[in-house]
């Protein structure tokens, strides 16, 4: 049952990771897209470097705590969407200094595909979570 469960971030990893990166490779050269680099956090907000790496560690730390204990898939997959998410942001940040976004909609940040992930895992988790609340009563 654990190795299914380090199969299944292995796999989402990967899947999410190379279709994040050609993504941005794609809208990066094709000219057709406005991208912005992303200096600063979520939405373009300025977070101190001195805070960015234990708030991050912290974070990574609750997830992993999370993720392990959930049961099943159906429970399970928002908190991979989510590492996948935050992988993505995280290394495009390491490799090119910025997060590249391009997705963009009236009234509303630019944002990538990233963000999406992370955006869908965080309605997961609350949904599943709903759903457990039910179960309890």
């Amino acid at each position: 049952m654990k190795l299914q469960k380090v199969r299944r971030l292995i796999f989402f990893f990967a899947f999410f990771l190379c279709l994040h990166f050609l993504l941005r490779f794609w809208v990066t050269n094709s000219g057709i897209f406005l991208t912005v680099c992303n200096f600063g956090g979520p939405f373009g907000t300025t977070i101190p470097k001195w805070f960015f790496i234990p708030v991050v560690l912290g974070a990574l730390v609750f997830l992993v705590v999370q993720w392990w204990r959930e049961n099943s898939f159906s429970s399970e997959w928002p908190w991979l969407l989510i590492f996948s998410g935050g992988l993505a942001n995280l290394l495009e940040r390491f490799f090119f200094g910025c997060i590249t976004d391009y997705i963009v909609l009236p009234f509303f940040p630019v944002f990538n595909i990233a963000d999406v992930l992370l955006t869908i895992s965080v309605l997961g988790i609350l949904w599943s979570g709903y759903f457990k609340k039910g179960e309890k009563k």
